[in-house]
């Protein structure tokens, strides 16, 4: 088990030691990489830019994701005792550090499911600082931009997100949404691209946590990021804050985060593949389980996805913008490996989600894979894998048609017969599109 201490204030933290790993968090002193890592340094200048204060127990909140992040990314799964399932004690400074200390078994809970890792979590009192507004023009504009706004939505860069927006603010919509984005290396110029065809005004609030090794550590971090929603999801009630506090209405709550119902299920093709072996980002479970944990520690916010009962090819094929979600479709990314060389390889399941799910909305333009040809695939080891798991699944699915036991694998289901009903048939659906895009190109 690895021992992650985290404080702003480099004073206050320990030597590193081969079981004591620790790591710096924003910038309020200066930062000695030779003796910590570090994580969000820019994020707290990214808070005060907003020009509103927003409440303490939000920081706190941050404060968490922030070490849930870094210790995730400087924790290999390839080191763990199974080469996956990592053992990490988190001692993380909070302003109400009586409260998380008892959530701190359900927030374990809650991140192992959606990681497959062993979370322990101790928390004390911090000395930060609640950061003040910064007041200059650019805030005053920034704060501005904030009035008149009721939820936030999810904006990463990908083509559901880009489906949502436009479904929002180029259609008609109860919702203004301030549009939450990740500043990953390479993801703000996709970002900014599909926010062009964006016809209706909205705010922004990008933020970046950026992990850094120190320097004695230097070499690869784990890139699985299966906890990424959560640091996602944290940021977005930051949003609601400071949404709050701008126009004086506590009432607004609603967090808007558009995925696929394929996608958010996830359904194991493989044995191998159940559990967090399949990523878990917005699974319903997840998204409940975390908005109730939220709830007990004073969050008042509400998870929406309307694209639960959507597959991918519903949501492109349904886009209120045809000519725009067609624009956004080649600036768009989907790829799970796309942080690894900035181009899409084509052959991962979210590859070939997306590819069935422009075949099935008939658009013709699209971004470029490294397997721009599946044919090759099957012959190339390192590439075939999920291609022939969805084949498998595919021929697996069509002989027994046992799609209930099949998305339970996946996580525990609403109570709600008619909610599984409706998941079910929205499982059956997509895996359909990925089947006739194969057999539309004679894979």
């Amino acid at each position: 088990m690895t021992n992650f201490y985290f404080n702003h204030d480099p004073a206050q933290l320990p030597e590193y030691s081969e079981n004591c790993h620790p790591v710096q968090i924003f910038n309020t002193h200066p930062h000695d990489s030779s003796k910590h890592s570090r994580a969000s340094g820019s994020l707290l200048k990214q808070v005060r830019e907003l020009g509103i204060s927003v409440n303490t127990e939000v920081i706190d909140l941050v404060t968490i994701a922030t070490a849930v992040t870094a210790a995730e990314t400087f924790e290999r799964r390839e080191d763990a005792a199974d080469a996956w399932s990592r053992v990490m004690h988190l001692h993380i400074p909070v302003t109400d550090e009586i409260t998380w200390n008892k959530l701190s078994n359900r927030l374990g809970s809650t991140l192992h499911f959606l990681t497959g890792d062993q979370w322990e979590f101790k928390f004390s009192k911090t000395t930060l600082q609640v950061p003040k507004p910064i007041i200059s023009k650019k805030s005053k504009a920034r704060l501005n931009s904030l009035k008149g706004l009721n939820s936030v939505c999810l904006f990463s860069g990908g083509l559901d997100s880009a489906v949502g927006a436009i479904d929002i603010l180029n259609g008609k919509s109860q919702y203004k949404p301030l549009l939450l984005s990740h500043a990953y290396r390479g993801d703000g110029v996709k970002q900014s691209d599909i926010k062009k065809l964006l016809n209706s005004n909205y705010g922004e609030l990008s933020y970046s946590i950026s992990p850094r090794l120190m320097t004695r550590l230097k070499g690869k971090t784990d890139v699985t990021m299966r906890g990424r929603s959560f640091n996602f999801l944290a940021m977005a009630v930051l949003g609601i804050s400071a949404l709050r506090n701008a126009n004086g209405d506590n009432s607004i709550s609603t967090i808007i985060v558009p995925e696929n119902g394929y996608i958010s299920i996830n359904p194991p093709l493989t044995r191998r593949r159940i559990g967090s072996h399949s990523t878990r980002t917005t699974h319903p479970y997840f998204l409940s389980r975390l908005e109730e944990l939220l709830e007990d520690a004073g969050f008042h916010v509400k998870f929406v996805n309307p694209y639960q009962f959507k597959t991918k090819g519903e949501m492109l094929a349904e886009c209120v913008d045809q000519a725009s979600i067609a624009k956004a479709v080649p600036l768009s990314v989907s790829c799970s490996h796309w942080h690894r060389k900035h181009m899409q390889c084509g052959h991962c399941v979210p590859c070939l989600i997306r590819r069935s799910s422009i075949h099935h909305a008939g658009f013709s333009k699209d971004a470029k894979y490294v397997s721009q040809d599946l044919t090759s695939v099957h012959k190339e080891k390192d590439t075939r894998d999920d291609l022939h798991s969805m084949q498998a699944a595919i021929i697996r699915l069509a002989k027994t048609q046992n799609y209930k036991s099949w998305i339970r694998q996946s996580g525990s289901l609403p109570e709600d017969q008619e909610t599984r009903n409706n998941l079910e048939s929205t499982i059956k659906r997509g895996l359909k599109e990925v089947e006739n895009f194969l057999e539309a190109n004679k894979f």
